[in-house]
C-alpha cells in the first residue's frame, strides 16, 4: 500500500509540483530568515505588518499573563472567553452588519458556513476561481455545485435562470479580492442576482485591505466600507479620498442576502476566521456550523491581538499604502495597474517559476512560486504581495532583479 503513496510523491517531483516546508523565522515587518540569511519578503499576506506591531504584541502578552496560553475547551463548553464577544462586535461594526461569528481559521469558516447553510437538494453557484477552502466547503455540504466563468455576471444569471427553481436553497459564492489573481469580485452585481433569485451571496474577504474604514468612521453614521471587493473605480484611482460618496451602498444595513466571510490571519495579523451578516443567519451558524461547535476555542491572546489590530485598522488607512506600493511596482514593471496588494506574473511553466523564484531568493528577495493545483494547469505564476511596510527602495530592487532576469 505504501507504494501508492510513494509513487504519488514521485509523480509530483517529476512534474515540478512537489512541495517542501522551509523553516522561515520572522525578523521584522518585511524580513524573513531562512538558512541564516535575511530575505525581504514579498509573499506574506500580513499586509500591514500588524503581526509585528508592538501594540498588538503587547495585547497578546497581557492576555497570556491574565488568561494563560490555551483556551481549554470548545466555545460551547468553557472556551468562550469574554474577548470573543468584543471581537465579534467589533467585526460586525467594521463590516456594517448586525452580528458576526469568529472561527478558529479561515478554512474552518469556509467549510463550516457553507455546509451549514446548504445541503442535499440545494444549489451552489460559484466563481470558477474561488479558494480551495470554499470548494471543499461546497463539496462537504452535499449541495449541487455549478461554476460560473470568472466574474461573468451573464453566465451566472444564465445558470440561475436555468436551475434555481429546481432547488430549495441557493448560495452564490465569490471573493472580494481573488487571492491568486489580485482582481476584484463583482460583489454588487452578484448581490443583485442574489436578491432576484432568492439566494444568499457569500463573499470571501480574506484578502481584504479594509480600504475606507477610517474615512467612513470619521464621517459618523456607522457606515463602514470595510473591504476592497465592490469598490467603485473612483476609490481605486484616488484611495486617499475620504468623501462619503466612496462608501458603497452594498454595505448598508439589512443585507439579509449577503454574508461576508473573512480571516483574521492576513491583514489583521493574528489568527482565525469570521463571518458577518444578518443576525438571524449568524445565530443560525452558531447553532449549525460544526467547525465552530466542535473546535477548541482560540486562545485569549489571539483574540486580544485581533481586537487591537482592528482598532489600529479603524484609525489608519493602512490599505492605501499597501495598494500604492503594489501600484508603484507595476509602474516599474510596466504591468497593468493592480486592484489590490496582490500582483501575479504568469509564466505558465512549473519549472520556470521555481527557477525564477530561486534566482530572486539568491539576490535577497522572497517571492512565491505558485503551481497547480493552487492555480490552473498552464498558469503557474509568481505571486507577489505588498505590505504597507515595504520601502520604495526594496520595491525598486525587486523590480530591477526581475527585469534583469528577462
Amino acid at each position: 500500500m505504501l507504494n501508492f503513496y510513494s509513487t504519488a510523491i514521485q509523480n509530483l517531483k517529476e512534474k515540478n509540483l512537489y512541495r517542501s516546508l522551509v523553516s522561515s523565522d520572522v525578523v521584522d515587518f518585511v524580513t524573513i530568515k531562512r538558512d541564516k540569511k535575511n530575505l525581504i519578503s514579498f509573499c506574506s499576506n500580513d499586509y500591514f505588518g500588524l503581526s509585528q506591531n508592538p501594540q498588538v504584541k503587547k495585547s497578546a502578552i497581557n492576555a497570556i499573563n491574565k488568561y494563560g496560553v490555551g483556551s481549554g475547551a470548545s466555545r460551547y463548553v468553557t472556551g468562550n472567553n469574554s474577548l470573543y464577544k468584543k471581537l465579534e462586535t467589533q467585526i460586525a461594526k467594521l463590516k456594517n452588519c448586525d452580528d458576526a461569528i469568529v472561527f478558529t481559521s479561515g478554512y474552518a469558516s469556509s467549510i463550516g458556513v457553507i455546509s451549514a447553510l446548504v445541503g442535499e437538494g440545494d444549489l451552489i453557484v460559484a466563481d470558477r476561481l474561488i479558494h480551495s477552502s470554499l470548494i471543499d466547503g461546497a463539496k462537504l455540504s452535499g449541495a449541487k455545485l455549478m461554476r460560473f466563468l470568472h466574474n461573468d455576471i451573464v453566465h451566472t444569471k444564465n445558470i440561475l435562470e436555468e436551475n434555481r427553481r429546481k432547488f430549495k436553497k441557493c448560495l452564490i459564492i465569490t471573493e472580494g479580492t481573488f487571492s491568486m489573481d489580485g482582481d476584484l469580485g463583482k460583489i454588487s452585481e452578484l448581490l443583485k442576482l442574489a436578491k432576484n433569485f432568492d439566494a444568499i451571496l457569500l463573499s470571501d474577504a480574506a484578502h481584504d485591505l479594509f480600504l475606507g474604514v477610517k474615512a467612513s468612521f470619521e464621517k459618523g453614521g456607522g457606515r463602514a466600507l470595510a473591504k476592497v471587493g465592490g469598490l467603485n473605480q473612483d476609490f481605486l484611482n484616488h484611495p486617499s479620498q475620504s468623501h462619503s460618496r466612496l462608501i458603497h451602498p452594498l454595505f448598508q444595513r439589512g443585507q439579509e442576502h449577503h454574508l461576508q466571510l473573512g480571516t483574521l490571519s492576513k491583514a489583521v495579523g493574528s489568527l482565525g476566521g469570521y463571518v458577518a451578516g444578518d443576525k438571524i443567519l449568524i445565530d443560525y451558524l452558531r447553532n449549525f456550523a460544526k467547525s465552530a461547535i466542535y473546535s477548541t476555542a482560540l486562545p485569549a491572546c489571539v483574540l486580544a491581538a485581533s481586537l487591537t489590530s482592528l482598532k489600529i485598522i479603524e484609525k489608519k488607512n493602512l490599505g492605501v499604502k499597501a495598494l500604492k506600493n503594489a501600484q508603484f511596482f507595476c509602474e516599474l514593471m510596466k504591468l497593468p495597474k493592480p486592484q489590490s496588494a496582490i500582483v501575479p506574473i504568469i509564466l505558465g511553466d512549473n519549472k520556470k517559476v521555481l527557477e525564477v523564484a530561486k534566482k530572486v531568493e539568491q539576490q535577497g528577495m522572497l517571492i512565491s512560486a505558485i503551481r497547480p493545483p493552487t492555480v490552473e494547469v498552464g498558469k503557474a505564476r509568481l505571486r507577489i504581495t505588498f505590505s504597507s511596510e515595504h520601502k520604495k527602495n526594496q520595491i525598486k530592487k525587486l523590480a530591477q532583479i526581475l527585469l534583469n532576469l528577462n
